[in-house]
């Protein structure tokens, strides 16, 4: 159920019409980085200060995790930074079986007047999972190696498993910078 969740908040920007803002793909030594291959990526907040885009995003953040005060930090109207666990932040094969791996990542948000600069998302070392009462973990760097190479990529599950990475990172990253386009145009309160 988390999953199916997961996966649809990070496709909802896409069915309502909302513009994806940053795009970064994941790279074969486990970064992120986008498909021009810059480690961030500037998106325009048009005739925003930046307290209105840092009140914004910060208001995004509180929608997007259950107790932001556990992932956010920052300097107010200069800059977000979020470190957070993730219990599918990649998913592994086990037998044929997809098993989902989790772990920390952290992304940043740096503000000016009008613009955001988004650093590419930075996974920390080792993701890992439970099975059979014994925590198995990797670095994800080997991971991402192992599993995600372009030769591995032409199977259709291994596909399927690294376009789901991406676009869970993605999907959180627009969720932050983009909320106000998915919320209820009707929210009269």
């Amino acid at each position: 159920m988390k999953k199916l969740i997961a996966i649809l908040m990070m496709l909802l920007p896409m069915l309502t019409g909302a513009q994806e803002l940053a795009n970064f793909v994941l790279m074969p030594d486990g970064t992120y980085q986008t498909e021009d291959g810059k480690d961030f990526v500037v998106i325009p907040f048009e005739g925003k200060t930046a307290h209105q885009i840092y009140q914004e995003l910060a208001s995004n953040v509180a929608a997007t995790f259950n107790d932001p005060s556990k992932v956010m930090s920052g300097v107010e109207d200069a800059s977000i930074k979020i470190r957070a666990h993730s219990d599918d932040l990649v998913r592994n094969r086990v037998m044929g079986i997809g098993q989902s791996m989790g772990g920390y990542y952290q992304l940043e948000f740096r503000i000016k007047d009008g613009r955001v600069r988004v650093s590419a998302p930075y996974v920390e070392e080792e993701v890992g999972f439970w099975m059979g009462g014994k925590y198995n973990s990797n670095k994800f760097e080997w991971f991402v190696k192992k599993h995600f190479k372009n030769d591995k990529l032409k199977d259709g599950k291994r596909k399927e498993d690294y376009d789901i990475v991406v676009a869970k990172m993605n999907g959180v990253i627009n969720n932050i910078l983009n909320r106000s386009a998915v919320q209820d145009a009707n929210e009269d309160w």
